[in-house]
């Protein structure tokens, strides 16, 4: 009799207090309480958003969206502010996102992990080192800030890609592989894309492709969205690590 209250005493305290994981161990966090992370993201690229449309229509008329990069919005009024302000809005998703693949059972997810945090250092320094003004010669300043926004637009495509293939390797991330990979490939060829065109303006003064504004705008958006879809198979991930194994009647009548 006693050993039948002490283990529906433990039932009780698994079922209502800390969840049985599927693993059959305590999950970190009560039932019911899902990871936050896949809103914190969704939330950080809109107020990313937010000021780079407003830049977008304060400059109609005195920037070209198809030839001049998003960071010459800078010497708008208030330019400095609103992007830095999506900068770090696109570092924090980044932040949020790293800190999420562990916990939602991401086999191997050192690397992924570890290019996301790298993407979110260098939109900081995006956000604290501005662009040199157009027809001026760059300086250490602007050298800090294309070298940074370069490495975050080519390692959050792949940082996707790498989360897409091992996602094939673990049941709970396999739902999200296939379309994690098509939008990951897209962002890729395109991040390669805008950055080899950038070769030629080292070697010959001028890109290969002549709307490089229109391609980086483009590349902007396509981040943005593997960003999202990522953090939404991690929240999914999750959800499936850390649902609640329920104590079966039979259970409690061998005991």
């Amino acid at each position: 009799m006693a050993s039948v209250e002490i283990l529906m005493s433990v039932t009780e305290l698994c079922w209502h207090g800390v969840p049985m994981t599927s693993t059959g161990g305590r999950g970190e966090e009560p039932a019911g309480v899902a990871w936050p992370g896949e809103s914190v993201v969704t939330v950080a690229v809109i107020v990313a958003l937010v000021p780079l449309g407003f830049l977008h229509v304060e400059g109609i008329g005195s920037l070209d969206p198809r030839t001049r990069v998003i960071s010459d919005y800078v010497f708008q009024p208030g330019g400095y502010a609103l992007l830095g302000t999506a900068a770090i809005s696109l570092a924090v998703a980044c932040t949020v996102l790293a800190t999420g693949l562990r916990r939602a059972g991401l086999p191997r997810a050192r690397v992924p992990t570890a290019l996301l945090v790298s993407a979110a250092v260098a939109f900081v320094l995006v956000a604290l080192f501005p662009t040199h003004t157009p027809g001026t010669t760059p300086g250490l300043v602007s050298t800090v800030h294309r070298a940074a926004g370069g490495w975050a637009f080519a390692a959050l495509p792949l940082a996707a890609l790498l989360v897409a293939v091992r996602a094939r390797a673990a049941a709970p991330w396999r739902p999200a592989a296939a379309p994690l990979t098509r939008a990951a490939w897209v962002a890729c060829a395109i991040s390669a894309f805008f950055l080899l065109n950038h070769v030629p303006i080292v070697i010959a003064g001028s890109p290969f492709f002549p709307f490089m504004g229109g391609l980086q705008r483009v590349l902007c958006v396509a981040v943005m969205v593997v960003l999202v879809m990522t953090a939404r198979a991690a929240r999914l991930a999750t959800r499936s690590v850390e649902s609640p194994v329920p104590v079966t009647g039979s259970l409690r009548g061998a005991a």
